[in-house]
């Protein structure tokens, strides 16, 4: 069985990391096929939205602490399997279609990793986030380093990075990480609604602004840039639909062009 689960609902597509009998956690094979899936959507213009989860107890526990100790891992196969962990946090951080991540039981480690890439994190309010990475003498990835004070602030960041401790997801909710935290079997759902919204959203708009976001430039390049993209927004046919649509107080069409 594949270790992620790929399902469409109109313009959402839903991507579940399914090694529920491990709480999913990584393995290089989970971390290739969810790069290939996150390419696969992104590169798909009627889809709009992903929306992340874990099958079973776990959104994501992490490294795969059993395997590792077996040691039979070369150091060749170690430095792939970290490739990919950045390789699949990259994706999710820079592709143009948004994603959400669904945050159910734990995200711990690389779990979380994945889960502050996403562009919105919607997180079961019991849920248990946490990064032990230096507690067990390893360290983050995904760029989590760079992300992290950017979300939370560097002191909040430090306690979460050095420390280690978990945090639920009111926790998050309150420090500004998630953007909702909800009982656990409304989770899914508020996922999806939210991915609704964002997936009628004009995407080439929203694909330059998550850019924008993602690159943080300082105000001078910033204002450099901001009226090139809206220029070239400008010469599209959604810039146009939606002058029409507010015009004519109806809810735009967007079709990606």
């Amino acid at each position: 069985m594949s270790t992620v689960l790929v399902s469409r609902s109109g313009s959402i597509a839903t991507l579940v990391l399914n090694r529920p009998e491990r709480l999913n956690a990584v393995s290089a094979e989970l971390y290739r096929t969810l790069v290939d899936e996150l390419n696969v959507a992104d590169c798909d213009s009627g889809i709009r939205c992903v929306v992340l989860t874990g099958a079973g107890r776990a959104f994501c526990v992490g490294a795969d602490l059993k395997a590792h100790k077996s040691g039979t891992t070369t150091p060749a196969e170690q430095a792939r399997y970290v490739e990919l962990g950045q390789r699949a946090c990259e994706q999710i951080q820079t592709m143009s279609t948004p994603v959400v991540a669904a945050v159910n039981g734990y995200a711990l480690g690389a779990g979380a990793e994945l889960a502050v890439s996403a562009d919105f994190l919607v997180m079961a309010e019991d849920a248990q986030m946490g990064f032990p990475e230096v507690s067990i003498g390893t360290f983050v990835g995904g760029g989590v380093t760079n992300r992290l004070p950017r979300l939370v602030g560097l002191r909040r960041a430090t306690d979460m990075l050095i420390l280690g401790e978990r945090f639920t997801g009111r926790q998050a909710l309150d420090w500004g990480l998630a953007h909702s935290a909800v009982p656990g079997d409304l989770l899914l759902g508020s996922a999806r609604a939210l991915a609704e919204t964002l997936a009628a959203k004009a995407p080439l708009a929203l694909a330059r602004m998550k850019a924008a976001l993602h690159r943080d430039d300082p105000l001078d390049v910033a204002l450099a840039t901001e009226p090139r993209d809206l220029l070239a927004l400008m010469a599209t046919r959604d810039w146009a639909e939606g002058v029409a649509a507010f015009a004519e107080r109806r809810t735009p069409v967007f079709e990606g062009r």
